[in-house]
């Protein structure tokens, strides 16, 4: 579902028109050290500079990694928490207890330090929950060279749920965005392709705003027909008044109208996710195809 050659040519222009990374406020920020110069445990949080929806900012996770790249995504919106040498187990620990005020999205992008299981990334799902989205990050390089593949099947295990930021295949080819030891960031040119990977992942963030440099793209929509309101229906877009009918006197109930139930918003906005996440994915294939 998620090939790229069946996507329409709008859907790929709208890729190359990417967000352009904020690279220079890594200076602005003091955060323009090299992680290959820092400390195990050496940790930058960067509180997002703009706001891309209501309530907590989408937060990117990771290691070293991702370190340089902390200021350009905090300007896209992130929070971002990067910590050297951290591990996904390190990751989980960090999520767990703050589980009940998650964004509506995490990347994480750990698997460089250590090795990753499937039982990790269940834990992961378990933490967010189903009205969240994860989207994982495949490492180039790093300890154990069988993380990539593993981040690609758990998300063709858990459609609708992960979403992949393919950086190992987007970077190949690219010797040029790599410090000498072929992990790590390594200027300007890196450090923008990373972070416009990852902040390609709003796309699948149900009314996120898009970052200053899309702006002139044009904005997925869904216009499908949405289905009517059944008692067992899960899939339910519009909800309304037909569940039961009117008196046989009375006359006919209007539509509802802004008394969505709880459940029923947690279906829309289930549903308004996986849409997105399918064109995010799409999106990061024909970036991938873009970097060979």
């Amino acid at each position: 579902m998620f090939r790229s050659d069946r996507q329409p040519w709008f859907v790929r222009a709208r890729r190359c028109l990417g967000a352009l990374a904020l690279v220079g406020a890594v200076a602005a920020a003091g955060l323009g050290a090299s992680p290959a110069g820092a400390q195990c445990g050496e940790t930058v949080d960067v509180a997002p500079q703009r706001s891309v929806l209501p309530g907590p900012a989408p937060l990117a996770l990771g290691d070293s990694v991702l370190y340089d790249a902390a200021a350009p995504l905090a300007g896209d919106g992130f929070h971002v928490d990067a910590m050297v040498c951290r591990t996904m187990a390190q990751g989980i620990a960090y999520l767990q207890p703050r589980a009940a005020s998650l964004p509506e999205l995490v990347v994480v992008a750990l698997g460089t330090n250590g090795t990753v299981t499937d039982a990790q990334i269940d834990t992961l799902l378990q933490i967010l929950g189903p009205t969240r989205g994860l989207a994982l990050v495949t490492p180039k390089g790093g300890d154990s060279p069988s993380v990539p593949d593993l981040y690609r099947a758990a998300a063709r295990r858990h459609p609708g749920r992960i979403l992949v930021l393919d950086w190992e295949r987007v970077s190949a080819g690219h010797p040029d965005w790599f410090a000498p030891d072929g992990i790590h960031l390594g200027g300007a040119a890196g450090i923008d392709a990373f972070a416009r990977l990852v902040a390609g992942s709003l796309s699948a963030l149900p009314g996120a705003s898009p970052s200053p440099a899309t702006t002139t793209a044009p904005a997925p929509t869904t216009t499908a027909p949405a289905p009517t309101t059944t008692t067992t229906s899960t899939t339910t877009v519009t909800p309304t008044a037909t569940s039961s009918a009117p008196p046989p006197v009375a006359a006919p109930q209007p539509p509802r109208r802004g008394t969505l139930t709880a459940k029923e918003r947690d279906q829309l906005r289930r549903i308004i996710l996986d849409v997105r996440l399918l064109v995010a994915a799409a999106m990061t294939q024909e970036l991938s195809l873009l970097g060979t």
